[in-house]
């Protein structure tokens, strides 16, 4: 069985690519249980900045597919924009389709529907899968949830507006790819999800896609470390992982960092992994709320051993976004055994059982979620029964045998049921 994969990273090629190890991801966690696979064929296409040639690692071939580029500077800029805004340069896809025709897939499975990836499926007749990551349509929903485009505008530096890297700029880019992504969708006949939420959507954007669930194969060292404290410390140690978007909730950790402060008989310290002081959206609430001294610690970008030792280190993992689908992040702290505090958004409430395997909270409210905070602090026994009742739940959920034999019997069901070429809806 041959299998093309279309992602939105190098996966385990990140390092020959000279790119960090944690662009990679999930994704080459379960690239590396099917090399195990002696009956299956893996391949990977990707987009790089620069022309690259294929090339082969262990049991992987790997097609890199430059951007389409222009010589001149405005001639690039207009095609970094064309490419951001989510449309798609016809040379891209017929680079897609080059590779599909030289390798001859029995199956193309699409990572995400962030990039232009599933536009294949217009002139492709293999068939083909679109796992679901985010849901582009669904997020620019709750795109300005947390820190209002206002407060954006009147706090963003005045390089990034006329750079055309605003926020406001970037949220009209992602609605274009959203836009996108509803066509990909409107097309997809088959659609990995893995939580009640992202079903839901789905079933209205992609309605005549078959749903499957597959489940994601964490990071090897989430696995192999289990959180085993026997009491807080003190001051109390907070961990959360964030991305640069405003909708991941930053300002939810500021505004509980004050009512934190504000009693006196707790002590903590709260790190964010993932973010820097330099961060658009930290300095975008900084000159917002205007508030100094929070014992906020930034982390940056870290590797899964850095990550894993943090949590190791610390006492309760708190999710803060406004929108997600089944964040990896809050999967980890899970499969360690943290106690665990999340926001209720998307589909974050399929993940654990609300009161027993950890506390959901509305987002953005910030009083509750510090009122959760100081109930754990003071109930160290329940918040580490919650932690251990979570891993027990995420090494079930993301158990790596059953994950692959799932994925695989998919793949073949899929494979065998494509009996015709699918006639689509080009409107």
């Amino acid at each position: 069985m041959k299998i093309l994969w279309f992602t939105n990273t190098p996966c385990s090629a990140a390092r020959t690519l000279g790119l960090p190890d944690y662009s990679g991801g999930w994704l080459s966690s379960l690239e590396r249980e099917l090399g195990k696979i002696q009956d299956l064929e893996l391949a990977i296409c990707f987009y790089v900045n620069n022309k690259a040639e294929s090339f082969r690692l262990g049991s992987t071939t790997y097609f890199p597919v430059a951007r389409a580029r222009k010589k001149s500077k405005i001639a690039r800029f207009a095609s970094d924009l064309l490419n951001r805004s989510g449309n798609a340069d016809p040379s891209e896809i017929i680079s897609l389709n080059r590779i599909i025709d030289a390798y001859k897939p029995d199956l193309i499975h699409v990572h995400g529907t962030e990039e232009n990836f599933g536009l294949v499926t217009e002139s492709c007749h293999l068939p083909t899968v679109i796992s679901i990551q985010g849901i582009l349509t669904a997020y620019a929903e709750k795109y300005f949830d947390g820190i209002p485009l206002a407060v954006c505008k009147k706090n963003e530096g005045f390089i990034n507006r006329m750079i055309l890297n605003s926020f406001a700029f970037k949220f009209e880019l992602f609605k274009r790819r959203a836009a996108r992504e509803k066509i990909i969708l409107k097309r997809a006949t088959n659609i990995f999800g893995r939580t009640a939420w992202d079903k839901n959507v789905i079933s209205i954007l992609a309605p005549r896609g078959r749903y499957f669930v597959n489940n994601e194969i964490l990071r090897a060292p989430f696995y192999e470390n289990v959180w085993r404290k026997k009491e807080f410390n003190t001051p109390i140690q907070l961990v959360t992982t964030l991305s640069d978007n405003l909708y991941k909730g930053f300002e939810t950790i500021v505004n509980t960092c004050v009512v934190l402060k504000a009693n006196a008989d707790l002590k903590f310290e709260w790190h964010v992994v993932g973010l820097t002081a330099g961060s658009e959206t930290v300095k975008i609430v900084a000159k917002w709320k205007k508030i100094t001294g929070l014992n906020i610690s930034f982390c940056g970008h870290q590797d899964e051993n850095q990550i894993a030792a943090l949590l190791m280190s610390s006492d309760i993992y708190i999710q803060t976004s406004h929108i997600e689908n089944s964040p990896n992040s809050l999967c980890e702290a899970m499969a360690l055994g943290m106690p665990i505090i999340a926001s209720s958004a998307g589909g974050t409430d399929s993940l654990f059982d609300n009161g027993k395997e950890g506390l959901l909270y509305q987002p953005g409210e910030h009083l509750s979620l510090a009122g959760m905070i100081l109930t754990l602090n003071d109930n160290f026994t329940q918040a580490s029964a919650m932690g251990a009742a979570a891993r027990s739940r995420a090494l079930v959920r993301h158990n790596r045998e059953e994950i692959v034999a799932s994925l695989l019997a998919d793949y073949k069901e899929m494979i065998k049921s494509q009996k015709k070429p699918v006639e689509h809806d080009n409107k």
